[in-house]
């Protein structure tokens, strides 16, 4: 066990597996061969699948004599691997100071951090010896000993109400219980931790993560931290993480600690309600595989609410909340086919770039070279190469728990009509693509904006966000080095069908819209004049002949009406879709009140006898199943009893015949035996 441990401490001082040249002069030192025979790294599976047969060894089975070679030739080989060492221990060869000299290279690696590599040293001891409890008694120390790690983040102001603060991937090298504390000046602040391979969260009681085992994975944990404030930042907050452990090592970073941005993209609107309960859905495009973090919520802090994401209209993640929800950890994966992806002349609502800075984590554990960049994320959806993935999020109101009062219903119908407008000014020239242009402003963000030669004077784009009234707020989170690559907008597919139908129509037959636009402006007209000339006729014969405007001018007038109010509808007659129960009206008076009083009353006792009349029958039949079952149980018991007999009477007549067919062996066993004696 201590050849073992030196060989061990001297892997973790230098941060890797010993070279061949190393791993003999480690041998040498403890005159032991088989230092490292049973270190699994040395020796894995997955460097065995790395190491091909010879074309003569594949698809056929050993022969005999092959092997019995294979003992013969492992023999060899550690008589020689014994020879080596043993050159190597004797002082004065030149195996010995080749050694030598290789391990007085490796000692100032040990000697830097003493303490630590005897620690080390001494625990692997400790695990790995039977009867430790005896031999070592200072491992009842264990039960008051801790070993923690912090890391530390300095927050900028933000006038956000919501900030994500902490985002980092931890790799756990082996199973160890682990205790995350949250340490910050900043109220309301959320800690999630997410398994990488799995997608599932860590359990949590409140806002604090409860301690949970951590078994050794491929991708390890996301560390996510957020905080919803509905003030503003604190000056100077700052924002600590302690993860506390039993022993080292303590959980790593996926790569080494440096100063970070993140990236976020914001989206904010009044919320319309709909058949569907959607809130919102939009469309989230990357170019190449981004980590995010989105969090929505609504002004209307009691509201139920689900976020999912969808991809290819399956649903890959959703969280359920009230008032805000978050996913802490979603990979959207990017297309490999070019041709998977829109064009970037859709339209969508303008989101915001708000990077969000911090500080590197300090910790007290060592870093890792490795990149969280190389992680790649787990997924369950398959798709295939020609469709390519699809991500979109969407936020649904659940229970109907958003309800609006009148003056919010007003609001909401005001922005429908204006949405109606904006529909029916659209003309062809419209849909062209028009560029957009990201203008830095104060604090960093970037506001997507457009040209307002596309948009419509009073129009629902140019109103600015009242807080007062129903909204909702979408974040999308990335890191700032991906920024450039993720684009979140409205999902329009179907507005960009109906516009792309109309617009191949209008191509086929120029003038089209303008026809029917006619066509219809025509119609009305008509039924206007009609209604125009009916009304006259019944005032000439109702009053006397009077001067009054000429017929072409109030035609004129009523036409201009119809065509300035696009609103006015022809009057329909509905009257024969009306179902009435008599022909002509009847006066309600207490004779005819007292009937009905008196046939709801009859009513409702025929329901009260017909209802006594079923429990009764239940009753009765509740009864009859009892007897029934009593009677079964009574039947059960007797054929139970007869069985028994029946047995007992066998058992009775098969000793009986046992004893007779024993007497007459015994009979003929004599009777053989006295023919011997004479």
């Amino acid at each position: 066990v201590f050849n073992s441990a030196v060989y061990h401490m001297l892997c973790e001082a230098l941060g890797r597996k010993l070279t061949a040249d190393e791993r003999l002069a480690v041998q040498a030192l403890t005159a032991d061969p088989s230092v490292a025979a049973h270190d699994p790294k040395e020796y894995s599976p997955a460097l065995d699948a790395d190491l091909k047969p010879p074309e003569i060894w594949r698809d056929r089975q050993p022969t005999d004599k092959e092997l019995k070679a294979v003992p013969v030739l492992q023999a060899g080989f550690k008589g020689q691997l014994e020879q080596e060492v043993l050159n190597a221990s004797k002082p004065g060869t030149k195996e010995n100071l080749t050694a030598s000299k290789i391990l007085l290279e490796m000692w100032p690696k040990i000697e830097s951090d003493a303490d630590r590599h005897a620690a080390f040293l001494l625990r692997y001891i400790i695990e790995n010896s039977e009867g430790k409890a005896e031999l070592y008694p200072c491992q009842q120390d264990e039960s008051a000993r801790i070993t923690f790690a912090d890391y530390s983040v300095s927050v900028q102001d933000t006038s956000n109400s919501w900030l994500l603060i902490f985002r980092e991937v931890f790799l756990v090298p082996e199973e160890m219980l682990l205790v995350p504390q949250v340490h910050s000046t900043i109220p309301n602040c959320w800690l999630h931790v997410i398994n990488n391979d799995t997608g599932e969260e860590v359990d949590t009681i409140g806002r604090e993560v409860v301690p949970h085992v951590y078994q050794p994975n491929k991708l390890g944990f996301t560390f996510v931290a957020e905080s919803i404030t509905p003030e503003l930042t604190p000056a100077g907050a700052t924002w600590r993480m302690r993860l506390i452990g039993l022993k080292e090592p303590l959980p790593k970073l996926s790569h080494e600690t440096r100063p970070n941005t993140f990236s976020v993209k914001k989206v904010q609107d009044y919320y319309v309600p709909n058949d569907k309960n959607l809130i919102c859905r939009y469309r989230v495009q990357v170019t190449s595989d981004t980590l995010g973090t989105i969090q929505f919520q609504t002004s209307k802090p009691d509201v139920f609410i689900r976020l999912s994401v969808l991809d290819q209209e399956k649903e890959v993640e959703c969280r359920t909340g009230q008032g805000h929800v978050t996913i802490p950890v979603f990979y959207f994966l990017a297309n490999t086919d070019p041709g998977c992806t829109d064009e970037k002349n859709q339209k969508g609502s303008p989101t915001q770039d708000a990077p969000q800075h911090r500080n590197g984590a300090h910790s007290t554990v060592g870093k890792s070279d490795s990149s969280s960049d190389q992680l790649q994320p787990p997924t369950e959806t398959m798709v295939s190469p020609t469709t390519g993935h699809k991500h979109m999020v969407q936020a649904e109101v659940l229970h109907k728990s958003w309800d609006l009062d009148e003056s919010q219903l007003a609001f909401v119908h005001m922005l429908k009509e204006l949405e109606k407008n904006e529909m029916r000014v659209h003309k062809p020239e419209d849909s062209k693509p028009s560029s957009t242009s990201d203008t830095p402003s104060r604090g960093g963000r970037k506001h997507s904006k457009k040209p307002a030669a596309n948009s419509k004077s009073g129009s629902r784009k140019e109103m600015s966000l009242d807080l007062t009234k129903p909204n909702w707020t979408l974040h999308v989170v990335t890191d700032e080095s991906k920024a450039e690559g993720i684009e979140v907008k409205k999902d329009t597919e179907r507005a960009d069908q109906i516009k792309a139908i109309i617009e191949s129509w209008e191509v086929a037959e120029p003038g089209r819209r303008v026809r029917a636009l006619q066509s219809r402006l025509k119609y009305l007209n008509q039924v206007q004049h009609k209604e125009s000339d009916a009304a006259a006729t019944d005032e000439r014969k109702d009053a006397a002949p009077a001067s009054g405007p000429e017929p072409d001018t109030s035609l004129s007038s009523s036409n201009q009406k119809l065509s300035d109010t696009p609103s006015s509808r022809p009057h329909m007659d509905y009257s024969h879709l009306i179902r009435r129960r008599k022909d002509f009206p009847v006066l309600m008076d207490s004779q005819m009140e007292e009937e009905e009083q008196r046939e709801r009353l009859e009513k409702i006792q025929t329901y009260q006898l017909e209802r006594e009349s079923v429990l009764e029958q239940r009753k009765q039949d509740a009864l009859k199943r009892k007897a029934l079952i009593r009677l079964q149980r009574e039947m059960y018991e007797s054929m139970q009893h007869e069985h028994q007999k029946a047995l007992d009477s066998l058992q009775a007549f098969l000793s009986s015949q046992m004893a007779a067919v024993k007497k007459e062996e015994q009979k003929q066993a004599l009777e053989e035996a006295e023919p011997a004696d004479h």
